[in-house]
């Protein structure tokens, strides 16, 4: 059995009502909602959030919404594996057994079923923790430095040389979508740990939505593509 959480709290820092903002016609929200549903991959599909608004809106687009998230988990400072875990517990007090969860970002209105099923079936054949999609990014981001009370540290000090050898290939997580095993969102602190992997994503199509700038670029991805 498989779940879908999908974590929409009210209050966003860089683009108001983030959740619910107009994309293409409707709340941003209501697509990977509509694509998790039409998926037939979930027997859940849920959102988790403290907005008694967004609520409403998501329930109209066909999720589950049984719970109102308490304001304690619904902060900037609230990490997404305790959000998910709160959901998890709440399903298991309810008898209901499942064994992977995807969480799916409110903000990732691009997502499609196949996307969704090529990663959960390398978790189950991987036996992976979890399992997410990555933008391939260029190498050369491994010497970034940062500047802390005035002063510059480089983020890791064996890339200040140009090597003989090439960098090896980095990548970043989208922020699309994290499949993962029940027990790995239990047991785990952090999503990216030796036993997960990923799927690659067409960084042209996928955008981690934080800015506004962010959400133009993925209204102009969507009209291009006729999504």
């Amino acid at each position: 059995m498989q779940v879908a959480i999908i974590p929409a709290r009210e209050k966003s820092q860089r683009i108001r009502n983030k959740n619910l903002v107009n994309f293409l016609g409707k709340p941003i929200i209501s697509w990977p909602i509509t694509m998790a549903k039409r998926s037939k991959i979930f027997d859940k599909v849920i959102v988790s959030t403290d907005s008694k608004k967004i609520l409403s809106i998501s329930k109209k687009f066909g999720a589950e919404v049984p719970f109102l998230r308490p304001k304690k988990i619904s902060d900037n400072q609230t990490g997404i594996i305790e959000v998910v875990n709160h959901a998890i517990k709440f399903l298991e007090k309810k008898k209901i057994r499942f064994k992977y969860v995807c969480c799916i970002f409110a903000t990732a209105p691009l997502l499609k079923k196949k996307t969704i099923q090529q990663a959960l079936n390398l978790l189950r054949k991987g036996g992976y923790d979890f399992v997410f999609g990555a933008n391939k990014i260029d190498s050369k981001y491994l010497r970034s430095f940062y500047i802390k009370n005035n002063k510059l540290y480089m983020l890791d000090k064996k890339f200040y040389f140009t090597p003989k050898k090439p960098y090896p290939s980095t990548y970043l997580d989208s922020g699309q979508f994290y499949w993962g095993t029940k027990n790995a969102w239990k047991k785990n602190k952090i999503i990216f740990t030796k036993n997960s992997n990923f799927i690659l994503l067409n960084h042209k199509k996928f955008v981690d939505i934080n800015t506004y700038k962010d959400l133009e670029k993925t209204r102009q991805i969507a009209k291009k593509y006729k999504i």
